[in-house]
């Protein structure tokens, strides 16, 4: 899971995952519920061995900012005495989840395992769903249009009898081979340098089921940069 300290989101490693989801099936209710309905339900250990629970609450009114851990039992064998013996241990996850209230979306931070663990429960917490985002072509057309550069575009269910899919590398948006697939099939991800609203800059990897890869840069990454990001995908899931 990613820290953040002085207006930088750091993650453990080279890349931050990001997904959104969009909020339906209920109302949501204040921001105060909401906050004191997950507060209701810390991390604890369950009847199967294994713990879960939410932490960390924070909100500003229009966002609700929540940490999601899970730790389950997992054997593994070591050695002992020069023999393999079964040993179990815990495997702990953690992720955040950000309410955004008033767009109705639920922005995910962390390992894919991890953020699908927590949604069910999550889900009943809330009394509402979670559904996927889609990007349509056009904009995912606009992203790629509007970004400081693009690195790499996969375009899947092609027209075309011989391809089912294309990746394109290279000076994308200036080639022929962009000019005629993209009106052929489905942009499912580009890569690249997305210009942000900011003045930022994000080298992230985007598809069009509203997930990102933002990748850190020097020490971690602006959390502005990733607001921005984050509102501009939103925006986009609507249109």
């Amino acid at each position: 899971m990613a820290l953040q300290t002085n207006g930088l989101i750091i993650p453990r490693g080279m890349v931050l995952p990001l997904k959104l989801f969009q909020i339906n099936g209920g109302s949501l209710g204040s921001a105060s519920t909401i906050v004191n309905n997950l507060k209701e339900h810390p991390v604890e250990f369950k009847e199967r061995k294994y713990y879960e629970g939410f932490s960390d609450v924070d909100s500003n009114g229009n966002m609700i900012s929540v940490y999601y851990t899970i730790g389950q039992p997992i054997t593994v064998h070591r050695m002992k005495d020069g023999e393999m013996t079964p040993q179990v241990v815990y495997s702990q996850g953690k992720c955040e989840y950000i309410i955004h209230v008033r767009e109705k979306f639920l922005e995910c931070r962390g390992t894919s395992w991890v953020v699908k663990k927590g949604l069910t429960p999550l889900m009943e917490i809330l009394g509402v769903e979670f559904d996927g985002v889609h990007l349509n072509e056009n904009s995912m057309v606009t992203l790629c249009r509007n970004a400081a550069l693009v690195k790499t575009v996969q375009i899947s269910d092609l027209d075309n009898p011989a391809l089912n899919q294309i990746q394109l590398s290279g000076e994308i948006l200036d080639s022929a081979e962009w000019t005629i697939y993209r009106r052929q099939g489905t942009i499912r991800y580009f890569r690249g340098f997305i210009d942000l609203p900011t003045g930022g800059q994000l080298s992230a990897q985007v598809t069009n089921k509203g997930s990102m890869l933002i990748y850190k840069r020097g020490v971690g990454i602006p959390a502005e940069d990733v607001i921005a990001a984050v509102n501009m995908i939103m925006k986009l899931a609507k249109t």
